[in-house]
């Protein structure tokens, strides 16, 4: 696959069979490839994981399915798309299969259009640490995703302990369904993108949520996210003495428009 870095929590995975977006708020749309299935994911409705224009890639491509955070109000989705069945909201702890969206296959008796049956993605959610939901994503070339959206431990200095120690327990709930499931076939996350935010405990604890993630579940390739403006710190991770054993497969400079091929043994 290849992975462009759109933004804050924003990426663009192009694959075989399929391309996915994650999260897109601002910056360029990626420009969708009209013959190739588009899978549109949300993960909650904060501004900086959400915005409308994402819709207006359903005009220029039919191939296009939406999975979106049921915290989403449906008012803010086009009524036309969710009419056309584009659309799928999910809630923590579904297991769902997204058809793939074919076309031109011709007409069934009545003259409507057909859709050829074809290949879907699974799709697993887990309810978040703050609002919506993340995503365990399997194609069907066996490529697997995962992108915690706003799922993290937040530990922050200027509440009380019992509200960290209460986020601390509830993110170790969602890594543990994860770990179960990536535990059935042993295949962990070719991809992960994990949150990495500077403002926790004025910087203090931005690292607790992906270390915790790799020692539950772990992943193939990392990818920081949930900047806040300051992209340094993502070599910072690099550089703890936790990081040690997954640090050269720790991916990314926090540049808008950065790409990475994941191959073979290859990035």
């Amino acid at each position: 696959m290849r992975v462009t870095f759109l933004g804050h929590s924003g990426f663009f995975l192009e694959l075989p069979e399929a391309d996915l977006l994650f999260d897109y708020y601002k910056g360029n749309l990626p420009v969708p490839d009209p013959g190739k299935p588009l899978f549109v994911f949300v993960s909650h409705v904060h501004a900086d994981h959400f915005s409308k224009r994402i819709f207006s890639l359903a005009e220029k491509t039919e191939q296009i399915r939406y999975v979106l955070s049921d915290d989403i109000p449906k008012d803010k989705v086009p009524g036309e798309l969710r009419a056309a069945g584009l659309v799928r909201f999910a809630g923590p702890d579904e297991d769902l299969r997204i058809p793939f969206c074919r076309t031109g296959s011709g007409k069934n008796a009545a003259g409507g259009q057909v859709k050829a049956e074809g290949p879907s993605l699974r799709v697993r959610t887990f309810p978040s640490t703050d609002e919506g939901v993340a995503f365990l994503v399997d194609m069907p070339s066996a490529a697997r995703i995962y992108h915690a959206g706003d799922l993290n431990d937040w530990h922050w200095d200027d509440v009380d302990r019992e509200w960290n120690d209460d986020q601390y327990r509830r993110y170790q709930g969602a890594l543990a369904k994860i770990a179960s499931c990536v535990a059935e076939d042993g295949h962990v996350p070719d991809a992960a993108f994990v949150p990495v935010d500077t403002r926790l405990g004025d910087g203090e604890f931005y690292w607790m949520g992906l270390d915790e993630y790799m020692k539950a579940v772990g992943a193939r390739n990392i990818f920081p996210m949930h900047l806040f403006g300051d992209p340094s710190v993502i070599d910072r991770m690099r550089g703890l003495p936790c990081a040690e054993e997954y640090r050269d497969r720790i991916f990314g400079s926090g540049t808008p428009g950065e790409q990475f091929r994941i191959g073979e043994n290859e990035v």
